[in-house]
Parts: structure tokens; sequence; C-alpha cells
């Protein structure tokens, strides 16, 4: 990327040379999009968590209807389904876990150990496809703007997958800047390219805070002493008795509206 914060940015890749009126960064957490940017024109917010998700895809069939997310001293465990034959699961471990020290019958055994906690729930297992270990971490630079070079989904921002929102805050802000583009070639404003950045990190930071609780309230943490862990017991207890608590939880995991005017931050 070249020249981003100037009316004449352009590309260069493979020897050629792309010239650009505006460049959108979609290029992933490891792309060159947002090294781009020069040092102190950046503003990081980072957290590491720590343990891991050991992921597994297996041809099993889906021992349940809806997905299940279960909170057991052992650990976190998550039951998704990917089709009717295909199954996917996680397992919270610890930060840096080798995946050969996970063969096959271990995962199922601590996964029956961690899910099978309900009397008649029996977990359907099979062969296992794919499996490997993934950090867990939040984080978001901003603002998503350098000039013309717009940051999208990964570039930008990062959330646990314990909220299942990275996608769909990586659609939102496409969403955001497709507008946005359409509005300066049909009118020659550029009025909605200059709230993009605003216009996404509110929804970035709701999520945000949305994967963030939903990591705390599910995980165990070695640090948590026995109060603690007894604080989340009872907030898991009235998440899951409170008709107020559960509509919350369900709101913010169906997804913010696209609307474009969402709830201003509030002033300090």
């Amino acid at each position: 990327v070249h020249d981003a914060a100037t009316d004449a940015p352009y590309l260069t890749f493979g020897g050629r040379r792309l010239d650009c009126d505006v460049i959108a960064g979609c290029d992933g957490f490891h792309g060159v999009s947002r090294a781009s940017v020069p040092e102190g024109d950046l503003t990081v917010h980072e957290r590491d968590y720590p343990f891991a998700w050991l992921g597994v895809l297996a041809r099993a069939e889906p021992s349940a209807e809806e997905l299940i997310y279960a909170w057991n001293e052992r650990g976190f465990a998550l039951h998704s389904m990917r089709t009717p034959e295909i199954s996917r699961f996680y397992l919270q471990v610890p930060a840096g876990e080798d995946i050969a020290g996970w063969p096959d019958e271990r995962i199922w055994a601590e996964l029956r150990a961690r899910l099978e906690t309900v009397p008649g729930f029996t977990l359907t297992t099979g062969e296992i496809l794919e499996k490997g270990v993934t950090p867990m971490r939040s984080f978001v630079a901003e603002p998503m703007r350098h000039g013309n070079l717009f940051l999208a989904g990964d570039a930008a921002h990062i959330v646990p997958p314990t909220g299942a929102k990275g996608l769909n805050l990586a659609v939102a802000d496409v969403r955001v800047l497709t507008e946005a583009l359409a509005h300066r070639y049909a009118t020659g404003s550029g009025d909605l390219l200059d709230a993009y950045s605003e216009t996404c990190l509110r929804r970035v930071w709701r999520a945000q805070h949305f994967s963030w609780w939903m990591t705390t309230l599910l995980h165990t943490f070695d640090t948590d002493d026995a109060y603690g862990r007894r604080l989340q017991i009872s907030h898991l207890d009235y998440v899951t008795s409170s008709e107020a608590a559960a509509t919350t939880l369900a709101e913010n995991y169906v997804g913010l509206p696209y609307e474009r005017d969402l709830p201003e931050p509030t002033q300090k």
C-alpha cells in the first residue's frame, strides 16, 4: 500500500501497480493494510486471554437441535453443528497448548466429561476430520481509516469467538463502506466516508464488550478464587433464569441492526 494518506493511493503487487481512488483493507489481522499505517496514527487496544480453544471438526451427527455452551469446573466446552452429519466442538485449554498432546481418544473423553452433565444427554462421537488450537484475544485498532485506506474486518478488530461476532462485524464494516462509496460516486459527497470509522466502531465496541462478557462468563480462570467462582455461577444462574438477562444475551447474540444511525455514544 502506497500514499494512502493522499488523493492518489496505489497498490503494488507482483511487479504491477494499481492506482486507486480508495483502498479497502480487508486482508485480515496479518495483512499488509494495517501495517502500512504509520506508527502513531493508530491507537491499539488489546487483551490476551490465559487460555485457548481446541477446535474439532467431526463426522458426527449433532447431539442436540441447538448449540450448547457448557460451563464446567474442568473448563468451557462448546458443541455446535455444521451439517446434519458434521459437528464442531471446542474445548478450553491452556494458552499455547500443543495439539500433539490431544489424541482423538482424549478429546472425546474430555468432551464427554464437560458436556454429559445433564441426565439423559449423550454425546454423539465419530471420526475427527480436523483439529487445531486457536488463541483467544481481543483487539481493536482505531481509527479504521487512514486517508483513503479503510480498514475492515480482522484487519481492524478481533473478538474472542465465544460471542460468534467476528464474521458479523466484518460483514457490517463492508456494508457501511459499500454504502459510503456508493453515496460518494452518486453525489460527490464524502460525508459517509468521513463517518465510516466512527459508525463502525460503535458496533465494534458493543461486540467487543459482548464477546468479553461471554468469555468471562463461561470460562474458568486459574486466577479466580472461591469467591470469584461463586460470583460466576451466580451470574450464570441469573442469565438462565431471568427473562430480562436472557433477552439482553439474545439481543446481542443475534446482533445489532444494520441501520446507520445506531445509538450515539454517551457523552462524558
